[in-house]
């Protein structure tokens, strides 16, 4: 007389919870992306239009919405594309995609410098869109460390 197990091995009762953790984490993951993204973006446009310069050239930061969005393609499609092999470790392109990341996130901090130095923008315009920049890296970074204090107990111990 067998009790009916969850693929976990748990009661149907409990896989169904687990299931619906899955599913609620997931969609929080996705929704803290987006809000994040979109606070990031924001932080730009804002950088632009509340620090007005009297040469009228604050628009020019909004050059920088071209690599912060295409800072994410090289990663998207390792993502994407990174297929299971089982000689490798790594996959095939890697390199590349972290060469790609690189290249944009240097014009995403090279831009508002050259702009400063130029005096083209103010210092809280930059302030604001170094920070558009430190948002997204920080919770990249404080979620990696998320994943790997979850994945083993003891690592942080």
């Amino acid at each position: 007389r067998g009790i009916a197990r969850g693929s976990c091995g748990c009661s149907p009762t409990a896989a169904r919870s687990t299931t619906e953790f899955h599913c609620h984490m997931s969609f929080l993951t996705i929704l803290g992306t987006a809000a994040v993204v979109s606070a990031a973006i924001f932080m730009e446009l804002i950088a632009c239009l509340a620090f007005p310069v009297e040469s009228g050239t604050e628009w020019l930061l909004l050059l920088l919405l071209v690599p912060l969005v295409l800072a994410a393609i090289p990663l998207l499609l390792l993502r994407a594309c990174a297929g299971d092999s089982l000689f490798s470790d790594t996959p095939k392109g890697r390199h590349w995609a972290e060469f790609g990341f690189a290249f944009f996130a240097t014009g995403i901090i090279g831009v508002p410098s050259l702009l400063l130095l130029r005096g083209l923008i103010r210092w809280e315009a930059f302030a604001l869109a170094l920070g558009g920049l430190a948002l997204p890296a920080i919770t990249a970074a404080l979620s990696r460390v998320c994943q790997r204090a979850d994945s083993d107990p003891f690592s942080y111990r």
